[in-house]
């Protein structure tokens, strides 16, 4: 059984299901940014989410 990966917000410390996180678009590379649900904040993801 694979288990769930959840993410954390750098800003406000909010931990949630990885999917909670919305994917957004920065402008300039495409995709790559996801949106905190509680604060709004937009950070860059990394490889391996399960190291956030």
């Amino acid at each position: 059984m694979i288990p769930p990966l959840v993410r954390r917000c750098p800003e406000c410390r909010h931990v949630t299901w990885s999917r909670r996180f919305a994917a957004v678009d920065d402008g300039e590379r495409g995709s790559g940014l996801v949106e905190c649900p509680a604060c709004g904040h937009r950070f860059s993801t990394v490889d391996a989410p399960w190291l956030q």
